[in-house]
């Protein structure tokens, strides 16, 4: 009987577990130079990852430019505090080009939008935080200096 009633609890716990992960971001993106390549675009639930510095994205994809603009759909997440990353890979070769000061070549953008003129985006400054069972839009402009 204490065997079955652990069972249950267990089952129960990883049900509840999955129907907590429902949620949806939708990030769409706008003001893309042009349509060649794609939008590489990333996912993070914490400010090392979203630096670079340590671990790495929630989830990441790339998806195709068509008419300067680009949508990207993040599902199954747990409710929590989330930053979305984009730049556009007009050349398709993986990285984010710079120039010899190290001031991107290609468009970037983040979640709030919140893009400091002489500094990289932040995790603190561009994180959205979702509920359980929501679709939440954000609306990118891409930065193209």
């Amino acid at each position: 009987m204490a065997m079955q009633r652990i069972l249950l609890v267990l089952i129960a716990a990883a049900a509840a577990r999955g129907a907590a992960a429902q949620s949806t971001i939708v990030a769409r993106m706008s003001n893309v130079r042009n349509d060649k390549g794609v939008c590489r675009v990333c996912l993070f639930d914490k400010a090392a990852a979203f630096k670079g510095e340590s671990g790495s994205p929630v989830q990441c994809q790339q998806v195709p430019v068509s008419g300067g603009a680009a949508e990207a759909t993040f599902t199954g997440l747990p409710p929590g505090s989330y930053a979305v990353f984009v730049f556009h890979d007009a050349n398709n070769n993986n990285k984010m080009d710079k120039n010899f000061l190290g001031i991107p070549k290609e468009g970037y953008g983040a979640s709030r939008n919140n893009l400091p003129f002489a500094a990289a985006p932040t995790f603190d400054g561009n994180k959205i935080t979702i509920t359980d069972k929501t679709i939440t839009t954000v609306r990118m402009r891409l930065r193209n200096l």
